[in-house]
């Protein structure tokens, strides 16, 4: 069963241009709080890419990548991303960059040169994506939350991050079978509900 834990309003992920080390590997676990969910779709209504890719709309887990050019663990995963991310599209999974770069060239320079095929949000907009960056908040890292807002799991350094996402599979086919059996509980209580009412209907009488 996924471990889900709401999303939140929290402050926007910094600007940070941080040093080009990797963060601690050890993966955080997504804090829960009682806040109000926000779907994936309505972040994603408010940014602006860098690049012509567009993340699929029918997707049931994101993943969503804080990175800059001048991180070097950032640019030794980049090949596998890619990699990663021809397998996943279409198939359930999205993989998103969040781009930390203030100089929009720099950014748009990098992800030519390496080929991203991945969407990247621009960092003036990444504000409008509201969870807990992963693990210490160094970069690389990386949050996998479902398709109406709910965070799976997240973690930092390059393995950390790859490790996760590399997990696609499972965690698409957790997140349909949570979905499924939503979907059935909620059909279950309506269909209780309604037979609860008839029977209240019949005493009246």
């Amino acid at each position: 069963m996924l471990g889900a834990a709401i999303l939140t309003a929290t402050p926007a992920l910094a600007d940070t241009d941080a040093p080009a080390t990797e963060a601690t590997e050890t993966p955080a676990a997504a804090e829960s709080t009682e806040a109000t969910t926000v779907s994936v779709a309505d972040m994603l209504s408010e940014v602006e890419y860098l690049t012509k890719a567009k993340p699929k709309k029918k997707a049931v887990v994101y993943f969503f990548l804080r990175s800059h050019a001048k991180c070097g663990f950032c640019r030794k995963i980049t090949p596998e991303l890619i990699t990663l991310y021809k397998a996943m599209k279409g198939k359930g999974a999205e993989l998103i960059m969040l781009s930390s770069d203030s100089d929009l060239e720099v950014a748009k320079k990098w992800a030519k040169e390496a080929g991203m095929t991945y969407p990247i949000i621009t960092n003036t907009t990444i504000g409008a994506i509201k969870f807990p960056a992963g693990g210490s908040g160094g970069s690389p890292n990386v949050v996998a939350v479902t398709a109406d807002g709910k965070a799976i799991e997240n973690t930092s350094g390059a393995s950390g991050c790859t490790k996760l996402i590399g997990n696609w599979k499972e965690l698409v086919k957790e997140a349909k079978a949570e979905k499924k059996a939503a979907k059935a509980a909620a059909k279950k209580a309506k269909k209780k509900a309604k037979a609860a009412e008839e029977a209240a209907e019949d005493v009246a009488l």
